[in-house]
């Protein structure tokens, strides 16, 4: 797939690994308010693209009720057209992709392989047993979805008054096998991205891995706002 903008654009990318637990959604959702730039989170891109009913959405749409994986060509397609939306110079936090190498040899192949230069990567790395312990004891408002993690002492949700509770598939088991499947995958992204990665331990309250990830990013050359 090939973008008309694609030979026009500068926009520098950050990418965010990281494993379930260790806080990347914390962490974007600070990064944003603190530096000039766009954030984007795979899932909303491709809920997005549903909602709007777009040609991209409606296949999205008929590969999910198939119940079948959205495929690296569809995830790959709908990153590269958000992406080439934006305007030169500008900066997107990229959450939840590539979640392979081969998604990442995509991202960097766009510009006729220019876009490499402009690619860079933060990897939150959390201990295993810090991970699980936050997944369980996160919380989903029965009514607005909104996620609370284990820091946030609350009771009920804040915006709505809903209930929290926790899903199904965040007990111990589930979790650490989707940390199993997520070292399986990104070890070799790790080794792919290891000429352009800085790894920050993830394993301190939110407020202070925000404050490591500041100082990659300040190394970038990222602009605050």
């Amino acid at each position: 797939m090939s973008c008309c903008n694609c030979c026009k654009s500068n926009v520098r990318v950050v990418v965010l690994l990281g494993a379930p637990g260790a806080g990347k959604g914390t962490v974007a959702g600070q990064l944003i308010t603190i530096y000039r730039m766009i954030h984007f989170s795979t899932g909303n891109l491709l809920r997005n693209e549903v909602e709007n009913s777009t040609e991209m959405g409606q296949k999205i749409a008929a590969i999910l009720k198939s119940g079948a994986l959205v495929g690296d060509d569809v995830v790959n397609g709908v990153v590269e057209s958000n992406l080439f939306k934006n305007s030169a110079g500008d900066v997107v936090l990229l959450d939840g992709y590539p979640r392979s190498v081969g998604q990442a040899k995509f991202l960097d192949s766009l510009d006729d392989g220019r876009r490499r230069d402009l690619v860079r990567v933060v990897e939150i790395d959390v201990d295993e047993s810090v991970a699980v312990a936050r997944i369980s004891g996160r919380r989903v408002c029965e009514k607005c979805a909104a996620t609370f993690g284990a820091f946030d002492d609350l009771k009920v949700c804040p915006d709505c008054g809903g209930a929290l509770v926790r899903r199904n598939d965040d007990s111990e088991e589930i979790v650490k096998h989707r940390l199993q499947e997520y070292r399986r995958l990104t070890l070799p992204l790790g080794e792919y991205y290891a000429d352009r990665l800085s790894k920050v331990s993830g394993n301190a309250a939110p407020s202070a891995v925000v404050d490591v990830v500041c100082g990659v990013l300040d190394g970038f050359g990222l602009e605050r706002r």
